[in-house]
């Protein structure tokens, strides 16, 4: 196979700085690396084929194939702080790419690959502090003068301090009611393959007790000051935003959503509410597919639209709006839309993450990702370390409150873990996998094995943080895992036997 080619890593001094200072029960949110080489065997096969149909169906795998390929590399290095060649070697390293180029020049990421008998290109631009944007439909120039970083939130100065509110931590040999010895182990083992080549690629995981984190561990390269992606696990920031937004009174969860596009009389889903879009329920037809070699809804919007809300408001009803839960990617960035339309500009939209949520927590180093229509992708898109990612989980086992202040509207936490009705087994609430079983049948939960009231944050390829109320814990794991099981729920049954055997 030919190598990934390389070239003209020609970065001004401040990206070069960056990179060398950090030298589903549920639905996940990209494509698998067997649905890119599909794409790429389609390629193949249609090339060199006249057959309009067939070249538009390659140029779509293409692009689908480059576009994912782009926007991770732009992420992943300027955001995530890793090198080229580790991206390139774990999760580029697919036959579809064999033949492309990538290259990255200031804030512009490249790739360009032959398709159809021509070159297709795709770009991404990076913006410090809110990351890389696929240009689609949108030039470098605008997407610039969107937002300028130096008017940006201050971040809050608590590197020094203790976790959770900064982000000093000192691992405990001993903890009162664990056996400390297990839990060790059973993080150790989330590190190694369930099934024989697996390739599990876990990358974190955490055990926080009491507000703390008892135990704690990285593969290499990776460290505690590292921002990885949480995919899916954005939805429920997202939903967060939305309850603060509600408790300033600029909008109700129960009214009909936000979309103009819905407002003509006669159109049915004028009436979908924005708790239906929070609960999965608007009945939108949506495919969340990710089958090898699928062009289904959620691929499509990540990878070939600039506008990943309008994608999915142009979707018909499928279902009675509060009749069916659907897991719908693109009602998220709906939900996003619908948040930057409360702001008279670009600049205070980007900021309202950082000013009301992340700075209140501590977490610097959260960076949610805008499409090219200067809405964040609030299904997928966002980095954040791995101990700000359990400062979020922390702050929903708070019920909202962080060091004494209000972050989240007073029973908004119990609002997000009530199931939606549509959802029958229990398993989903605002922007929230939840493990209730059905109302008159408990047992019918999805992971049996796990406590009802257990609630958790999911994201493609292993992204979860999983909250246990009545044993003050949370689990949490991040990675690349791609086929076989979930390292994280052996992982929670192991630490909760940990927890019995005191």
């Amino acid at each position: 196979m030919k190598h990934t080619r390389i070239i003209a890593l020609s970065l001004t001094a401040s990206l070069a700085g960056l990179i060398a200072a950090c030298s589903e029960p549920e639905a996940p949110a990209m494509a698998s690396p067997s649905a890119v080489d599909t794409m790429a065997e389609q390629v193949a096969e249609q090339e060199s084929a006249t057959d309009p149909q067939a070249m538009a169906e390659a140029a779509v795998a293409a692009e689908i194939a480059l576009g994912s390929a782009v926007k991770r590399l732009c992420s992943s290095v300027l955001v995530g702080g890793r090198t080229v060649d580790h991206v390139m070697a774990n999760e580029l390293n697919s036959p579809a790419l064999s033949d492309a180029d990538f290259n990255f020049d200031d804030d512009i990421v490249s790739g360009a690959m032959a398709v159809n008998g021509g070159t297709m290109t795709v770009r991404a631009l990076y913006r410090d502090q809110i990351g890389c944007t696929l240009l689609k439909n949108a030039s470098p120039i605008s997407l610039r003068a969107q937002f300028d970083p130096e008017l940006y939130p201050q971040k809050p100065d608590v590197a020094d301090q203790p976790w959770p509110i900064g982000n000093q931590v000192t691992l405990p040999e001993e903890v009162p009611g664990f056996d400390m010895t297990a839990v060790r182990a059973a993080v150790d083992q989330a590190f190694e393959d369930m099934e024989p080549d697996q390739n599990i690629d876990t990358r974190a995981v955490l055990v926080i007790h009491d507000g703390k984190i008892i135990a704690e561990q990285y593969a290499e390269p990776f460290t505690a000051d590292m921002p990885q992606l949480g995919w899916s696990m954005t939805k429920t920031v997202t939903a967060a935003l939305t309850g603060i937004l509600a408790a300033d009174g600029l909008l109700h969860v129960d009214a009909p959503a936000n979309v103009p596009e819905w407002r003509n009389d006669g159109d049915e889903r004028r009436s979908i509410t924005m708790e239906q879009l929070l609960h999965m329920t608007s009945g939108m037809q949506y495919s969340e597919v990710y089958t090898s070699g699928s062009m289904s809804d959620v691929i499509l919007m990540l990878y070939t639209t600039g506008d990943t809300a309008a994608f999915t408001i142009d979707k018909p009803l499928a279902h009675e709006p509060g009749s069916t839960f659907y897991y719908n990617s693109g009602t998220s960035n709906i939900i996003a839309r619908i948040q930057r339309q409360l702001f008279t500009n670009y600049q205070d939209y980007f900021n309202f993450p950082q000013e009301r949520l992340f700075s209140k927590l501590g977490m610097t180093s959260a960076v949610i990702e805008p499409d090219a229509s200067g809405t964040f992708v609030g299904s997928s898109y966002m980095y954040a370390t791995p101990r700000d990612w359990a400062k979020f989980g922390l702050l929903y086992m708070q019920d909202g409150l962080w060091n004494g202040e209000r972050i989240l509207p007073e029973g908004w936490v119990d609002y997000s873990l009530t199931p939606a009705p549509a959802a029958e087994r229990g398993q989903y609430g605002v922007q929230m996998w939840l493990n209730a079983g059905a109302p008159d049948d408990p047992d019918s939960r999805p992971l049996s094995n796990l406590p009802a009231n257990m609630y958790y944050l999911s994201g493609f390829e292993g992204q979860n943080i999983l909250m246990f109320p009545d044993q003050d814990l949370i689990v949490m794991r991040m990675g690349v895992t791609t086929r076989g099981p979930r390292p994280v729920w052996t992982l929670a049954e192991s630490v909760l036997a940990a927890m019995d055997a005191q």
